[in-house]
């Protein structure tokens, strides 16, 4: 057992480490509503390889301002396939974008193309980055998550530790936790966001596509 005073023996480190990697863990297990924040990018012809802002850890949702439907994630194999049939030096209308990987500081890259002819604004939604916690955490309180979250953080930190010292209880612990963890995501599951099962009637189709402003293919 380590010193309640002391936020530095191995006990510390040990539960530090639990920690994190359970932060890690539920960041990564859904798109939750207080981790994701709004995205607004000026992309032109002259600006379509972007580095996205250091708390930004993970692109959700983008769609083009003013204009229906989304913008496609490419792989990179796509990407290089459309690049032999088109001319990148071309601009046109912006149909996508790829990952770039990661500058020197760590921020996501992305690339758009076409490169669009006149400058638009790309909307939508990404993660918020999360960031290792040091020990003068322990002392704090847990940034990033909310307070109804960190119950099940710390459930989860009781199971990993029952694990280290071979106690029985590991797998009950560890069993609630998961089931505490995807109530969770059910409770702020957003029914907004799910594909509807039958397709709307031809009139609402053709209302919404003759709006106004183009279409994003």
């Amino acid at each position: 057992m380590g010193d309640d005073a002391n936020a530095s023996d191995q006990a510390a480190a040990d539960i530090l480490s639990f920690l994190n990697n359970r932060s890690f863990e539920v960041w990564d297990f859904h798109s939750w509503d207080w981790s994701l924040d709004p995205v607004s990018i000026n992309v032109s012809s002259a600006n379509y390889d972007v580095a996205l802002p250091s708390t930004t850890g993970e692109i959700k949702e983008l769609g083009i301002q003013g204009q229906q439907n989304l913008l496609r994630r490419y792989t990179r194999k796509e990407y290089m396939e459309w690049l032999k049939l088109e001319n990148a030096a071309d601009t046109g209308s912006l149909v996508g974008y790829i990952h770039r990987g990661r500058d020197s500081s760590g921020n996501l890259l992305l690339r758009f193309f076409d490169a669009p002819s006149s400058a638009v604004v790309v909307e939508g939604w990404a993660k918020k980055r999360i960031n290792a916690l040091t020990s003068a955490d322990l002392a704090t309180t847990i940034p990033y998550f909310p307070v109804d979250v960190h119950d099940l953080l710390y459930t989860f930190c009781l199971a990993d530790a029952f694990r280290q010292m071979g106690d029985a209880r590991f797998g009950e612990t560890l069993g609630e936790a998961k089931r505490r963890l995807a109530v969770l995501a059910g409770d702020v599951e957003s029914e907004a966001d799910l594909d509807p099962q039958s397709p709307p009637p031809d009139y609402i189709r053709f209302v919404s596509r003759n709006r106004g402003g183009s279409r994003v293919v």
